[in-house]
This record gives structure tokens, sequence and C-alpha cells, in this order.
């Protein structure tokens, strides 16, 4: 007996550009693993998460750390003043995107200095 496969409309094959992409890469990883291929490595060490900040502790980097109003920090971490109130009031926790770039402020505030001085200058360069 024989048998004949036929494609119908639900089980049609399409090449899209996500399975050429796939097939693609695949290749790509047989190569490698043939040794065929060398592909580029990065090693990064990745920190742990970063800790939650109590409202206190914000209030006190603010305070004694940067000596600044909470509008002028609100705008060193590029967020509105009323989200460092509401930090401070407790009324609000920093995402953790934002307590990273908190204990970024408390391990190096002179970084914040650095990030005006090149983001101004390519700010003239470009004009």
């Amino acid at each position: 007996m024989r048998r004949t496969f036929v494609e119908t409309p639900a089980f049609s094959m399409k090449k899209t550009k996500l399975g050429q992409d796939l097939i693609a890469g695949l290749q790509e990883a047989v190569k490698h693993a043939t040794g065929a291929k060398n592909l580029r490595h990065t090693f990064l060490e990745i920190p742990q998460p970063a800790r939650r900040w109590r409202k206190e502790r914000i209030a006190q980097l603010r305070k004694e750390r940067f000596g600044v109003s909470q509008p002028v920090f609100a705008a060193l971490l590029s967020v509105t003043a009323s989200t460092v109130r509401a930090w401070e009031q407790g009324q609000k926790s920093p995402s953790g995107a934002a307590c990273r770039l908190l204990e970024l402020a408390d391990i190096d505030p002179e970084v914040f200095q650095r990030l005006a001085r090149s983001t101004a200058s390519q700010h003239t360069s470009a004009r």
C-alpha cells in the first residue's frame, strides 16, 4: 500500500521570518558544536537583585549623601518629585530598576556629576 502526504491549509509549512531565523540559528549552533564556527563569548558577573529601600533610608541618602531637596534628587534620578515624596512617605516603594539606581547613587554619588558632564558634552557637540 502506497501512502501519500497531502498538505492541507491547516498543516502547510509557511516560510515565515521567525521560522527562517530559527533554522539559521540552529544551523549556526550545529556549526559551533562541530567546531566549524567560533562564536564570541562574553563573561559578565551579574549582581544580586537590588535590595529594597525603606523610606528612612531613601530620605537619609538624599539628605546626607547629596544634601539636596526632593525635587533636585528627583531630577538626578530622572523621576518626578512626587515619586520621591511618595517613597519617603512610604506610600510607594521604588521599582527594581529604581532600587538599583538608588544603590548606584549610594555607592558612587559622583556618577551623577559624570553623567551630567557626559550628557552636556553630547548636547553641545550635536549642535
